[in-house]
């Protein structure tokens, strides 16, 4: 369904094009609608292809203070109705997940805690200063959520900033050891450990959203794992559970070395400003791969093996 069809039902100067935005501006420019939308007011975002990273994306900056309305999903066309909520501390469900608002501020707190320590934010903030660790009792809260919605929410928010920040970090990372290897000669030994890091790391987001995530969503989604229909969806699960808890042990290990060859991101005395900003970013994305593999060890892996 085109804009022309929707014509007679919308108003047309609600609809914000997102087609037309330049790709790096896109974002930014639904959130400037966003917040200068009144209580019960909003806009509707034309775009052609689903733009299911905006609503975790306001989740996670803005908190649970609107709806998120499918009016066409695709398949080259979607419009989506986003409104500013009257009361964001009411129970309404969202018309995307049916994930109450609850259960939502859960995973704006989440995102919004890893937000902070985004590439923006990496030159400015510093490892052992207001660190959004996630300790047992807050891990304990995401229990509640819906396995599928956890998936989609990993996805969204920690795959992209993986696969977003591995080649920067993997550019960064030669060029100081290019410059500092003969002062510096372990910087050779972490190149090949961080190399090994993303290499594994961008393989088995892959593997997991291919094989992992799309059988707990199809569970999650109301398919009965017990049935004769559902053995291979059991298997899968099986499989992919075994695959990510061997996966996430050697990221871990490789974490250690990393923290070890770096003494846990000290840059040396004589370190210019390039060296320590590349430590103040390979610290960052320490802590976002940590509390990843935490979430994932503490919540969603036990979470699946309940229907094993």
């Amino acid at each position: 369904m085109n804009i022309e069809n929707l014509s007679t039902t919308i108003d047309l100067d609600k609809v914000l094009d997102v087609t037309l935005i330049e790709p790096r501006l896109k974002h930014p420019t639904i959130f400037k609608y966003f917040d200068n939308l009144t209580a019960g007011d909003y806009f509707i975002i034309h775009n052609d292809h689903d733009p299911k990273p905006v609503y975790y994306q306001l989740l996670g900056e803005r908190g649970n203070i609107f709806t998120f309305e499918y009016l066409s999903k695709g398949p080259e066309d979607w419009f989506i109705q986003i409104q500013k909520n009257h009361d964001s501390g009411s129970e309404e469900r969202s018309t995307d997940t049916g994930i109450s608002a609850k259960e939502q501020k859960k995973a704006a707190y989440f995102a919004a805690k890893g937000q902070d320590y985004s590439c923006e934010n990496a030159n400015k903030a510093d490892k052992n200063a207001d660190a959004p660790e996630l300790k047992d009792d807050i891990i304990l809260q995401y229990d509640q959520w819906n396995a599928g919605f956890l998936c989609d929410f990993i996805e969204q928010t920690d795959h992209s900033y993986f696969r977003e920040q591995a080649p920067q970090l993997d550019d960064l990372g030669e060029n100081i050891r290019l410059k500092h290897q003969q002062t510096h000669p372990e910087l050779a030994s972490l190149k090949m450990y961080q190399d090994q890091l993303f290499a594994t790391l961008l393989f088995h987001l892959t593997q997991e959203k291919s094989a992992l995530f799309e059988a707990v969503k199809q569970v999650s989604n109301g398919s009965q794992p017990t049935e004769p229909a559902g053995t291979v969806v059991l298997k899968q699960l099986y499989t992919g559970t075994t695959l990510k808890k061997q996966a996430n042990e050697t990221l871990a290990g490789l974490l250690a070395h990393i923290r070890n060859h770096t003494n846990e991101y000290k840059a040396p005395a004589d370190a210019c400003d390039s060296y320590i900003y590349y430590f103040k970013r390979l610290s960052q994305f320490d802590l976002r791969l940590s509390r990843y593999l935490h979430l994932e060890n503490t919540v969603l892996l036990p979470k699946i093996s309940q229907w094993l």
